[in-house]
């Protein structure tokens, strides 16, 4: 009977061994599983696409360039989790990453795609022992030259390689056709250079800035967004951390209506958020004034931005393309560029890290 007992108890040691060998298995091989690439989809007329930080309150994390490269991490309905170059993760929508680049968008990533393109085999390149191989088996010197010809090859052409292929009794037409290959003196490939770069942003670089669109004060809230680009590129160590047309935030800081008798006037001041970088992130900013520059402590506590008086019946306006400067106070400010982007120069017109001009103490156009 403790026999039996002791049998029964082995078996199920040796079933329960079995069942975690195979979880075990199951769960390496689903956590070996690479995760699929894909690429930003602008279609015929985007120039970017939206990276948000979550899937339901949409908030902009950054952008994309057409054919960005990303690693599709997940999928929740119609947004897809993806993991950039650079280590930012986000969601966009499916039908903005595709499988190649430029490729219409596909729901299945390459994965169980039937519409995905197939791989050509890649043609093994020949070398000295194929070259040694085909003379052993009798081939003709013409038959071995042309399958030289016609393939990839990656032979050792050094003077001790050439003595050993003639020991081995290859022709020297054979030999000679093996020094003539491409490959035999294409130079080493360079290094790769990284695909990014950290820039770091001076304290006290300034931006110029052009107002989106006319704004008035009879349209204006406490809060309320004003829209702002930059003028023109912001290069700072060859690298262009702030391109012309990228988007700029500021906003109504107060407004106060007119007194009785517009006694006192009513004002409208704005005050700066942000300034958006090249690769998406939002740089906190602040308005530049000759006041604020002379006052060390703006640098901390920030300036005020431009103000204007009005009066009832009387709003002021800010017209269309008034320019205006914004200044980076903060130190320490980090932004990661692209390998292109950091290899550009500054325009001819002098887009600059510090070629901004200051602005009138009270910031007015």
């Amino acid at each position: 009977m403790n026999a039996r007992l002791a049998s029964i108890r082995s078996y199920l040691k040796k079933l329960f061994a079995l069942t975690l060998l195979i979880f075990a298995s199951s769960l390496v091989a689903t956590t070996a599983r690479a995760n699929p690439p894909g690429f930003a989809y602008c279609g015929t007329y985007g120039s970017y696409v939206l990276l948000y930080k979550s899937n339901d309150n949409l908030e902009e994390l950054g952008k994309l360039r057409c054919g960005e490269k990303v690693e599709v991490l997940s999928r929740y309905f119609d947004y897809v989790q993806v993991r950039t170059l650079d280590g930012r993760v986000g969601w966009v929508n499916w039908e903005q990453i595709s499988n190649y680049p430029g490729a219409p968008p596909s729901k299945n990533f390459g994965m169980t795609d039937p519409n995905a393109k197939q791989q050509a085999p890649v043609a093994v390149a020949l070398n000295n022992a194929a070259v040694v191989k085909m003379r052993n088996q009798r081939l003709g010197a013409d038959v071995i030259v042309a399958k030289i010809q016609s393939s990839p090859c990656d032979f050792d052409t050094s003077p001790a390689a050439l003595q050993k292929l003639k020991q081995a009794g290859v022709p020297d037409k054979v030999i000679l056709a093996m020094v003539m290959a491409p490959s035999a003196s294409a130079p080493l490939p360079a290094p790769k250079e990284p695909e990014f770069v950290d820039v770091k942003v001076p304290g006290g670089t300034q931006i110029d800035l052009e107002l989106t669109y006319a704004a008035s004060s009879d349209e204006a809230t406490e809060g309320r967004p004003i829209l702002m680009t930059v003028a023109h590129d912001v290069v700072i160590d060859g690298a262009v951390v702030f391109r012309a047309g990228a988007e700029a935030h500021a906003r109504v800081a107060t407004l106060k209506e007119p007194g009785f008798m517009n006694r006192p006037p009513g004002q409208l001041t704005w005050t700066m958020d942000y300034v958006t970088a090249a690769n998406g992130d939002h740089v906190s900013a602040d308005f530049y004034s000759k006041d604020a520059a002379d006052n060390p402590m703006s640098a901390v506590m920030g300036s005020s931005g431009p103000s204007w008086d009005f009066k009832k019946g009387k709003p002021v306006v800010v017209a269309a393309k008034t320019k205006f400067h914004a200044v980076l106070n903060k130190k320490g400010i980090v932004v990661r560029v692209s390998q292109a982007d950091a290899q550009a120069r500054a325009a001819a017109d002098g887009g600059d890290a510090g070629g901004a001009q200051p602005a009138g103490a009270n910031g007015k156009p």
